[in-house]
């Protein structure tokens, strides 16, 4: 029997059998995307891993040569993505697990009939000015159906029923109630719109997914593959592994790090999880919180630059801006983000009385440095091209093939032959929920601008919060963590962004506030709860109850849930600022100002942990933590006021900590004695 691996590191957990298993089975439980068959029979294996080579190098060629016209080569890479789908995912529990059954090898086949088919016939359909003969009606419904059932295959039932939802309201236009009944939209119609329009299953969400999405996961399988994991692994064990609470810490860096190759929450939990929430464990972490700190730094790598979550690309195809623009502006937000949980981390430690790790548990990071420490050259030289001007398709592929080459330095890096099919095999692999969910995000995307239920929805909104800006940002937090409980982060923002992006800007936002804004509430879902989905895996690690894990995920993630709001009222945190006429544009923000941002920003969040965790240098009583925690908003707020309210008020508590410290030591002194 042969094995399929996910990729970004979780071959690695072999070497800790019950932690893989018992991560396995909580990614399955948790997410559709890893309910996969990971054991195929020899043959089985050949094809796809055939299969996959040829997806890959498809996509590396037209990356480095120039690609098809884009309808073209949509319908290959989606072609590719059903087909796959079909064979790695099984219809139900009982179908069989080491090989596709019939059924799905028949979808599978027609899948790629209906992409030779669509390929072929592009040119005839724009000679026909866009009119649909039988065939391509014919071809346009089972091509619907295939993405239905891929996305119920591979993201679940949520996205399959707002597909559906999304559908049958294009249809039943004249029978809805009030404001939302629509003249209707025929079935032919639909098909067409679905099959062939701008907004359909080929839209905009999938030629992201068709040009930057897989490169770039492309691209993290081959650097994960040469070790850049274990390179960042290890220097962040070697950087705080020896400090008081060393595994927690070693948590929030490598899980910043490791996020930049990987861009998934769950992933990130159970590739960096697996070492470090046992070691947090070992030093006497409670297993709640040493689930939870992963929990939440693995959902930070979403928003880490410079290689953000899939949605960041499909925010900078949305606004037409370069990605580079989003990964500066996201740097304060997530410095902001991290030093939250550091923080926090390190207070519980210091509450706790914890140690770091001895010298006979520290990595050689000498050792590890030499092996892989070339790996790294290629991550800069992505974000050096980039800063060139250079898109963010030609930059990644030229890392890919830097990567390549900078592997075979050293035998422990090297991706020859037999290593570049692993790397096809998972890049395939990994590439399948995301485009499929980018597919089917295309049905919502016609059903908004066919029936103007956008508009519809944009308009109610307002009318119901009156204008008020901070109801209609509670109210898109609300919709964009809702949807991120059962979604994978790019479909909860493709969703959400349609809905209440447009709402934002009719507010007063400008449009990168308001996507950036969706965006980082789409990527916080993970850890939100009733269902944290990062959480639950990382409980599963830690064998702690899932409810508890998540709650105190949340807690240490919740500076990520403050943070939005302050850069809608201060846009300097995303470096914004007015011009010369008094117009909000990006990267206009005064240094000064965000200099100023960044040092009361973690002053902020540092009395933010204090107040969560209500420690510093005593557990001091409960009436000081909304004290600390007032505090902490007024200094994470910008603004000269806020800041100097803010600081004046936090060392009022601090003043109150030392006086309470020192009159329990004095009574301590007057007991003994």
């Amino acid at each position: 029997m042969g094995e399929i691996v996910g990729f970004k590191g979780l071959a690695k957990m072999k070497k800790t059998p019950v932690v893989m298993a018992d991560t396995d089975e909580m990614l399955e439980d948790t997410e559709a995307e890893y309910n996969y068959r990971k054991k195929f029979s020899d043959n089985w294996l050949m094809i796809i891993m055939a299969l996959s080579v040829l997806f890959i190098g498809y996509h590396l060629v037209t990356a480095g040569i120039g690609m098809p016209e884009l309808m073209k080569h949509n319908a290959i890479h989606l072609g590719f993505l059903l087909c796959l789908t079909f064979l790695y995912f099984p219809a139900q529990k009982g179908s069989p697990r080491a090989r596709p059954s019939n059924i799905d090898i028949a979808l599978s086949v027609i899948s790629v009939l209906c992409a030779v088919y669509t390929v072929y016939n592009r040119d005839a359909y724009l000679l026909r000015s866009g009119i649909l003969v039988m065939s391509d009606y014919i071809i346009g419904s089972i091509s619907m159906v295939l993405v239905l059932e891929a996305t119920r295959r591979t993201v679940g039932g949520q996205m399959l029923w707002i597909s559906i939802i999304c559908l049958l309201y294009m249809y039943l236009g004249p029978w809805m109630p009030g404001v939302f009944s629509h003249r209707g939209t025929s079935v032919q119609r639909i098909i067409q719109a679905m099959y062939l329009g701008g907004d359909g299953i080929y839209g905009m969400p999938l030629s992201v997914s068709a040009t930057y999405l897989i490169i770039f996961v492309i691209l993290a399988a081959i650097l994960d593959k040469s070790g850049l994991g274990k390179l960042f692994n290890d220097l962040a064990m070697g950087a705080g592994g020896r400090l008081v609470g060393g595994p927690a810490k070693v948590s929030v860096v490598g899980s910043a790090l490791v996020g930049m190759i990987s861009g998934s929450a769950a992933s990130n939990v159970a590739t960096v999880g697996s070492f470090t929430i046992p070691l947090m464990k070992k030093i006497g972490y409670p297993p709640v919180f040493a689930g939870a700190v992963e929990a939440a730094a693995s959902t930070g790598g979403q928003i880490m630059p410079p290689i953000m979550g899939s949605a960041a690309f499909i925010m900078a195809e949305y606004l037409g801006i370069p990605y580079l623009t989003i990964a500066a502006a996201a740097v304060i937000p997530a410095l902001l983000f991290f030093g939250s949980v550091f923080f926090q981390v390190d207070l519980r430690a210091r509450r706790l009385k914890l140690k770091g790790l001895s010298k006979d548990e520290m990595p050689d990071v000498k050792r590890t440095v030499m092996r892989y420490g070339q790996m790294v050259i290629p991550m800069i030289v992505l974000v050096w091209l980039m800063m060139q001007g250079r898109t963010a398709l030609y930059s990644a592929f030229f890392a890919v093939c830097l990567t390549i080459i900078l592997s075979w330095i050293r035998k422990e890096t090297r991706i020859g032959i037999k290593e570049a099919k692993a790397v096809a095999v998972n890049a395939g692999r990994s590439s399948l929920a995301i485009g499929i969910s980018m597919a089917a995000a295309g049905f919502m995307i016609a059903a908004f601008s066919m029936t103007g239920l956008g508009i519809i929805l944009a308009d109610a909104i307002v009318a119901l919060s009156h204008g008020n800006l901070i109801v209609v940002l509670v109210l898109t937090m609300v919709v964009a963590i809702i949807l991120g409980l059962g979604l994978p982060t790019s479909a909860c923002y493709v969703i959400t962004a349609s809905i209440c992006a447009p709402i934002l800007i009719k507010v007063g936002l400008s449009p990168f506030q308001a996507h950036f804004f969706v965006f980082y509430y789409s990527c916080l879902s993970t850890v939100s709860p009733p269902i944290a989905l990062a959480a639950y895996v990382a409980a599963g690690i830690a064998n702690a109850n899932t409810d508890k894990v998540g709650w105190m995920a949340f807690r240490l993630a919740l500076a990520g849930f403050i943070v939005p709001f302050f850069f809608i009222y201060q846009p300097g945190l995303l470096l914004m600022g007015p011009d010369a006429a008094g117009n909000l544009v990006l990267n206009g923000a005064n240094t000064m100002s965000m200099i100023q941002s960044v040092i009361f920003g973690l002053m902020g969040i540092w009395l933010l942990a204090v107040s969560v965790e209500g420690y510093f240098l005593i557990a001091f009583p409960m009436w000081l933590r909304p004290i600390f925690f007032v505090a902490a908003i007024l200094m994470i707020a910008p603004g000269l006021v806020t800041d100097a309210v803010g600081t004046a008020l936090g060392l009022a508590g601090i003043a109150a900590v030392l006086v309470i410290k020192k009159r329990r030591e004095s009574a301590g002194l007057a007991a003994a004695a």
